[in-house]
């Protein structure tokens, strides 16, 4: 959430409107959404059905725990803090490009949970 708002300007300018995806419920979400400012839509999905819908994965233990989420995590807990997790920490997270008739443009899944796509990334076919 927090890397899509840092570049929400350039994906506007590329007319790509981010639409974050959430396990928790509301009330989970609210304080998220107001201590980080986020000004983008925000689902709330605590059953995971559009993770199993856009197919993606839960992730293996290095994937959630390995040796390339050390450092960008403790990099996120120092600009902001910890917390406690909410939902299933096992589930990776993804990006699904739809257009305005409803198709898949493209589709994204993170190679750890970390790994965050560019637009570039986003964007290619």
């Amino acid at each position: 959430m927090v890397h899509l708002q840092h570049n929400l300007a350039e994906f506007k300018a590329s007319n790509v409107q981010p639409v974050v995806l959430v396990m928790g419920t509301p009330e989970q979400t609210t304080p998220l959404v107001e201590k980080f400012k986020l000004t983008m839509p925000i689902v709330c999905d605590p059953a995971r059905k559009a993770y199993r819908a856009y197919q993606i994965p839960k992730g293996t233990l290095s994937q959630y725990l390995g040796w390339r989420i050390w450092l960008p995590g403790l990099k996120a807990i120092y600009r902001s803090g910890g917390g406690k997790p909410v939902g299933d920490v096992t589930q990776m997270h993804g990006t699904v490009l739809i257009n305005t008739d409803g198709q898949i443009q493209n589709s994204f899944t993170a190679k750890h949970s970390a790994h965050y796509p560019t637009l570039q990334e986003l964007t290619q076919s």
